[in-house]
């Protein structure tokens, strides 16, 4: 799973890189970034279009009577994401990438480790987004969901899961609403388990507050 994630970067470069259209409500930077926060996702509309937006995280489904469900729905497993009532919708086509500097993940005696890129660029996590209103006259809320897979390499010695990547290779074809999930997610599992074993890791002292101080090794302190 991934319960918390950093997102501390240049939106217009990330903008630039992606050629979305940036919104003005962006969220500020965090390092301790928790279910239920305002988080930054790229999407792209039927025109082609792409969007750098401001989304809830915990996806709720269109049909949803409620924005308050009895089940968490930060995070989605790719592989029953299809077939899950909840997120089957969106993964047939409202696919997104939601960017991060760096994710943690926990032992099961409870160790935080960050997990970042060798080179500390930015992580393009796979997600799924959905729209919903309580009803008619009300604003549209855009929330999101980051989709884990079985971790690969030292990543499963501190957990089993997390969160799939999307790679340069198949940002494209991942963010295209036109074409069906069933024909996108076998590859971008392939790839971002090939991809997120890259990933660097160290463990950090217990998550209290915000700041970049958060992400630092603590083996370093000694």
């Amino acid at each position: 799973m991934c319960g918390r994630f950093s997102a501390a970067f240049d939106y217009s470069s990330l903008a630039e890189q992606y050629q979305a259209q940036r919104a003005p409500n962006l969220p500020k930077s965090s390092w301790n970034i928790a279910p239920g926060a305002t988080i930054a996702i790229i999407a792209q509309d039927r025109n082609g279009i792409r969007h750098l937006n401001p989304a809830r995280w915990g996806l709720i489904p269109s049909w949803s009577v409620s924005d308050h469900l009895d089940y968490p729905t930060h995070n989605a497993r790719v592989e029953t994401a299809l077939t899950k009532r909840t997120y089957a919708d969106a993964a047939r086509c409202q696919r997104a990438i939601i960017p991060a500097s760096g994710y943690y993940e926990w032992t099961k005696d409870h160790r935080p480790f960050y997990f970042q890129s060798p080179d500390k660029s930015p992580l393009a996590i796979a997600g799924l987004y959905s729209w919903w209103r309580e009803d008619e006259h009300s604003p549209w809320l855009l929330t999101a969901t980051i989709l884990t897979t079985q971790a690969e390499g030292e990543a499963a010695l501190v957990h089993e899961r997390m969160p799939l990547l999307i790679t340069e290779a198949n940002a494209d074809e991942w963010l295209d609403p036109d074409l069906d999930g069933s024909d996108v997610f076998p590859r971008a599992m392939d790839l971002g388990r090939k991809s997120s074993a890259g990933l660097v890791q160290h463990q950090v002292a217990p998550l209290k507050g915000d700041g970049p101080q958060l992400t630092d090794d603590i083996s370093l302190r000694l």
